[in-house]
């Protein structure tokens, strides 16, 4: 029973290659196989959509984050981890408003200190200007 098996099995495989071969000196194959890439190419694109990806978050959202953010941060009083936390998702927010308004900044490569303060102090300048955050001296 085994023998049989193994018996057709090579047979089918050398009907399949024997097609393949004869379908190759043809040229056939190239064409079917480019024919059958580019479908599989247009099924993909039409299950995963192409719809086009936003390279960013809206800018709705990236203000309001920035408005809580600024607010939470500029608050006093609280412990160093949570000031941490909170320091470094406003800077992260920061930068990411001030590369959508196209301000140039260092918030990413500067250490913590004054250097980075200042350049805190600088962008925020810049996103009051561009209208993403409120003035000062507004409460």
């Amino acid at each position: 029973m085994r023998s049989w098996l193994i018996t057709v099995g090579a047979l089918l495989l050398a009907l399949v290659l024997l097609r393949l071969a004869c379908a190759a000196l043809r040229g056939d194959l190239a064409e079917w196989r480019s024919a059958r890439a580019a479908a599989r190419r247009a099924r993909r694109a039409r299950r995963h959509g192409a719809d086009v990806v936003p390279l960013h978050r809206p800018v709705e959202r990236v203000g309001a984050d920035l408005r809580r953010l600024h607010s939470t941060f500029h608050r006093g009083g609280m412990r160093f981890a949570k000031y941490e936390g909170c320091r470094l998702a406003y800077d992260r927010v920061l930068g990411e408003a001030a590369d959508m308004t196209r301000c140039p900044h260092l918030l990413a490569v500067l250490p913590p200190g004054e250097e980075l303060d200042h350049e805190r102090e600088r962008v925020e300048w810049l996103l009051v200007q561009h209208g993403l955050l409120p003035p000062p001296y507004a409460a």
